[in-house]
């Protein structure tokens, strides 16, 4: 050989060696563990009770269909919602109205169904096992959400909704469950019928372009261009999220897949990694220039793609040098026109409250998911948790939207229930893995906390959960909780006394808000007894297609007064325990008996206060002025029916009539069956559910005025969830007993809407008598005479006026109470005031308006006050004492 032929052959098998360096793949699985780990994740499972009862329910979900599968291999994938028609294998779909609209183009195999609708509908699917082999046409048996009649009904490809994506997800879910059962187990039979389902989504997909719209009424073209609200796969990028269990999939079975490849893949030349890679990258590719860089969609966007980054290979393994690497800092540091990475959505959060700017049921969902998505980079070798204090901030900052059940408070768009315990979990482990034994210990309280209250169940795991929790190490048993929470951007307040489900009380406030997720929905109350939201907001639609989503979203589904003030700032006049300027939560509290919150908002005003009168009752006081001539006064509340009677307890007999006289808004239509009775004395409202046992009450009293109608309607749905309501009282399709109270021609302001709530059970009925003390325009005075102790309750809009309600006593503040137990003084409090008398016992500022309490227990005398205070005892001199709380007079 020549020494140029040897120079010739050398290069050829250097080119060689280095084109086979440039195709090697990365070791695989290691999105979420590495073969390496599967020892130890034995090891957990058989010492962990919760990760070996997960495991164990995992596999005895799949088993059926694995089982099936070995002799019946089409039944799964035949139910996969595919363009299965000869000739009818599109390759391009095209949209009009954001829906579905016609499809081209035949692949040479059956491509992946695009979902026929943006909108949702009312149908669920059947069960899998029902459900329509290779549905040629794509129409599908459903079920209604809405109706009480569940039988099977057909609904047009057209019409399906969300029901085309939930059946493939559904499908694709199973195929990543078999696929860890697989990892775990080295079993082949799970890796056959996961690698079925995958060859099926991935090959079908593979032949697919994005879909087009012409007319752009997704407000993009579609395609591969940028802009609009569409995904790859999806009307909307956020719900472009099928790739995420393939991911996965594809993860775990990589060596399988290779080993094993479909038949198609000779035909067409083309390896596994081939056709996987493109597929990931057009979800990714897409997924960054499509929906915006705000909000929820953003993070959502992210979370969908992630996967899709991390299981390509390296930038020198493609052509086109875009690989895990390339990728990765799209999320990790970089934004554009289009999508903004990790630093510019921590900086969404708000450095005093910790809370995102959206509405609990979207906002709760962010900071999980970026500790789901961090706890990835990590395996990967990249730590976005490190460096971010605001991440730990956001996830204990949900707490305090949570009420004594573990729910997530409802208002503006979403649907409560119960927060998602993910992110202690992700912050559990990455406080493990980083050897942070005092996180750890805060984390496991609160997933301890939820786990003893029945909100949440570590059994119930899913596979990454048992890859990723830790073991609960010591920790604490109780979560410290706050009496005050207020969000400004977000104009709601919460105020608690007590937080156990039995004895807690709790009210919310806040104002309306347009976008956000958030809702025009007034100067809006809520409150709670027994753990429950027995005043709630409603929020039963389907989705914001739904004709009913306006009076669910809006205010006529909000306990309120209109018409009027719908949005917009408001002003808080005064609150008892007031918030940190700087923070979510209050760091004093004057009374341990009494919290009230006083806002404006327009020409509305409200303030709504929480008595308590034990360890056990309670009662809720409500004065709603509204500066105009003509206001209905809405309160929906739970209940299977309401009765009102008069203040001597006698029937009122409403009659029915054919509408409501006037509408102040459009969604007043949804209010049906109404009945009427003009009344204008002292009234009361009770709400019965008998879903529970013992049953459950609500009784409200209403001060009476004059020109005032009352009507009882039957308002939609509480809720379409079945655990917010006891006995799942309100659920749809029942309806809502609610109650319109109608003052016409006599000003709001001056003679404002006056009602005390309580909750109670069966026989357990704590307010005996309620009486109007006095007659004033700028203030409402009331007796609340209860078993356990009586209250004169003032509320003034006048502080600088001194009033005089009853014998002996004076007033001249915001808000005051003076309480007596047995007979005997039992505490004087004065909400931010100048003066309240009581008898022989006086409260008043020294120089600025304070809040303040004098109270008498076990035989001392305590005071609490934010400034410099005189007060007086019995037959005692006036002294001046300093700011202070809960300090012994001696």
């Amino acid at each position: 050989m020549n020494f140029s032929k040897s120079i010739a052959l050398t290069i050829v098998l250097v080119l060689s060696v280095l084109g086979s360096w440039a195709q090697q793949t990365a070791e695989h699985p290691r999105l979420f563990a590495k073969t390496s780990d599967r020892a130890a994740l034995k090891q957990k499972i058989e010492t962990e009770d919760w990760a070996k009862a997960s495991f164990n329910t995992l596999v005895e979900e799949i088993a059926p269909y694995v089982d099936r599968h070995s002799t019946d291999p089409e039944w799964i994938v035949s139910r996969l919602a595919m363009y299965w028609k000869d000739g009818e294998h599109f390759t391009q779909c095209y949209i009009k109205g954001q829906d579905w609209d016609y499809g081209e183009g035949n692949a040479p195999i059956p491509t992946v169904r695009l979902p026929g609708m943006r909108k949702w509908n009312d149908y669920v699917n059947v069960a899998l096992e029902d459900r329509i082999p290779y549905s040629e046409s794509g129409d599908m048996l459903g079920i209604s959400r809405s109706k009480a009649d569940k039988s099977p009904v057909l609904i047009p490809y057209k019409e399906t909704g969300h029901m085309i994506r939930a059946n493939n997800m559904e499908i694709l879910k199973l195929a990543e469950k078999s696929a860890f059962a697989y990892y775990m187990t080295q079993d082949e039979k799970y890796a056959k019928f996961s690698a079925d389902i995958y060859w099926t989504w991935v090959l079908g997909t593979y032949y697919m372009n994005p879909p087009l719209d012409p007319e752009q009424s997704t407000k993009g073209p579609g395609g591969y261009e940028a802009g609009g609200i569409m995904g790859y796969y999806d009307y909307e990028v956020i719900h472009d999220d099928r790739q995420i269990p393939m991911a996965a999939t594809y993860d775990f079975l990589y060596d399988y897949l290779n080993a094993n490849p479909h038949k198609h893949l000779k035909e067409i030349n083309k390896s596994t990694v081939d056709v996987s890679s493109v597929v990931f990258k057009r979800f990714i590719e897409i997924g960054l220039v499509r929906g915006g860089k705000k909000g929820n969609w953003n993070v959502n966007r992210y979370k969908n793609i992630i996967g899709s980054m991390l299981v390509l290979e390296s930038n020198d393994f493609y052509k086109d040098g875009k690989g895990r690497e390339y990728y990765i800092p799209f999320y990790t540091e970089k934004s554009g026109d289009y999508y903004a990475g990790l630093p510019e959505i921590m900086a969404n959060y708000n450095t005093e409250t910790g809370l995102w700017p959206e509405s609990p049921g979207y906002a709760s969902g962010m900071i999980p998911t970026v500790l789901e998505m961090g706890l990835q980079l990590y395996k990967s070798g990249v730590n976005t948790l490190a460096g971010n204090p605001i991440i730990e901030k956001a996830a204990l900052a949900n707490l305090g939207w949570l009420d004594a059940r573990g729910n997530l408070v409802v208002f503006g768009d979403m649907r409560g229930g119960a927060f998602n315990m993910s992110a202690f979990e992700s912050l559990l482990t990455y406080s493990t893995w980083k050897g942070d034994t005092q996180t750890a210990k805060t984390m496991a309280t609160v997933i301890k906390k939820n786990i003893e209250n029945g909100q949440y169940d570590r059994n119930k795991s899913n596979w990454q959960d048992i890859i990723f929790n830790q073991a609960l190490p010591e920790s604490g048993s109780e979560l410290p909780y706050h009496r005050s929470a207020y969000s400004k951007f977000h104009r709601h307040m919460i105020l608690r006394n007590g937080n156990d489900e039995d004895n807690g009380l709790m009210f919310t406030l806040y104002g309306g808000r347009y976008q956000s997720h958030l809702a025009e929905n007034g100067l809006a109350m809520q409150f709670y007894g027994k753990g429950w939201v027995l005043a709630p907001d409603a929020s039963a639609y389907e989705s914001y297609w739904s004709p009913d989503a306006g009076y669910h979203r809006g205010i006529t589904g909000s306990n309120t007064i209109v018409p009027g003030y719908k949005k917009g700032d408001i002003t808080i006049n005064a609150m008892d325990p007031k918030t940190a300027d700087d923070g979510f939560y209050n760091t004093e509290i004057t009374s341990e008996n009494v919290s009230f919150s006083d806002v404006s908002a327009d020409e509305k005003r409200r303030v709504v206060a929480m008595i308590r009168t034990s360890e056990t009752t309670g009662y809720y006081l409500d004065v709603f002025r509204s500066n105009q001539d003509d206001n209905d006064y809405i309160h929906h509340n739970l209940g299977h029916q309401v009765r009102l009677t008069s203040s001597e307890h006698k029937s009122l007999d409403a009659k029915a009539v054919n509408d409501l006289g006037t509408e102040y808004d459009k969604n007043y239509s949804f209010f049906k069956n109404q009945r009427k009775v003009n009344y204008t004395a002292d009234f009361n409202a009770t709400w019965d559910i008998n879903t529970v046992s013992p049953e459950l009450h609500v009784n409200m009293w209403m001060q009476g005025q004059n020109n005032r109608e009352v009507y009882v309607v039957d308002a939609p749905p509480t809720t379409l969830r079945e655990d917010i309501t006891p006995g799942q009282i309100n659920k749809s399709p029942q309806i809502t007993p609610t109650l319109i109270v109608r003052q016409n021609e006599i000003n709001g302001a001056d003679h404002p809407f006056v009602a005390v709530f309580e909750s109670y059970e069966t026989g357990q009925k704590s307010i005996q008598n309620i009486s109007n003390v006095g007659q004033f325009v700028d203030l409402a005075a009331l007796k609340i005479e209860s078993k356990n102790s009586t209250q004169i309750i003032c509320s003034a809009i006048d502080s600088n006026k001194a009033f005089k309600p009853t014998k002996g006593m004076i007033f001249k503040g915001t808000f005051g109470v003076a309480s007596e137990k047995d007979g005997t003084f039992e505490y004087l409090y004065l909400g931010k005031g100048s003066q309240i008398q009581f008898g022989e016992f006086k409260i008043e500022a020294v120089k600025d308006a304070v809040t303040a309490e004098l109270k008498f227990k076990d035989g001392k005398y305590y005071y609490s006050s934010d400034k410099p205070v005189s007060i007086q005892l019995k037959k005692g001199n006036v002294k001046t004492y300093p700011a202070g709380y809960n300090i012994e007079i001696k």
